[in-house]
């Protein structure tokens, strides 16, 4: 055997061994993707987390001043009808008929809410007003409607807040399952190729020792 011929066989054996070492690496890849696929996606995000009554009243100060201020500055600019068809509970319709001007705030709010979240939104609001009402029943008239425009602007705020998090928890889950399966396709391609290469190798080295063994 010439020495080209002993290069060459080291360097197929040396590659051979490789391919193996890499395709052993490339299905343990896999199945560590495949077990990250399949292993839950930690807490459960709900798409409309809910907001409590009690936790937006416990946020409100109480007093007029502190109550004008979270009041005023809290409507959205939005100008969006996202109540069309929508169910508007009673406690709530009784201040969107009191202030013509809180429809505005309100569409306002919706246009911030994606259509599904838009019920339990307006549900959730007229809860926070039931509540909020009959917290502040003893109160002096003024007092009593500040608090409860204030509530209503603290949870849309709040509310508004949970459900953009939690789409964005969505999409960075959706995203990385996303990157998940693209590795395992890519890991796949991989692992087929190195299978090919190496049943080649192997038929070419067979192939070899067959000719070595006429010729001798």
């Amino acid at each position: 055997m010439s020495l080209a011929d002993k290069v060459e066989r080291r360097l197929l054996g040396t590659a051979r061994i490789l391919c193996i070492v890499a395709l052993v690496a490339a299905v343990m890849g896999m199945i560590a993707v495949v077990f990250a696929l399949a292993a839950p996606a930690g807490t459960g995000v709900i798409a409309d987390p809910p907001v409590a009554a009690s936790d937006v009243l416990g946020t409100i100060p109480g007093t007029e001043a502190a109550n004008d201020a979270l009041s005023n500055g809290a409507a959205p600019t939005l100008d969006v009808a996202g109540a069309a068809g929508l169910v508007v509970p009673a406690a709530l319709r009784a201040v969107l008929n009191q202030d013509d001007a809180s429809q505005t705030v309100l569409d306002g709010w919706l246009g911030s809410v994606p259509p599904p979240d838009r019920q339990p939104f307006l549900d959730e609001l007229s809860d926070v007003i039931a509540r909020a009402s009959q917290h502040a029943a003893t109160w002096e008239w003024d007092d009593r409607e500040r608090y409860v425009a204030a509530a209503m602007s603290q949870y849309a705020h709040m509310k508004i807040e949970r459900v953009t998090l939690a789409a964005n928890a969505i999409e960075a889950e959706n995203n990385r399952s996303g990157q998940f399966r693209s590795s395992l396709g890519i890991l796949l391609a991989l692992a087929g190729f190195l299978t090919v290469l190496i049943l080649l190798m192997a038929i070419e080295r067979n192939t070899r020792s067959l000719r070595g063994q006429r010729q001798g």
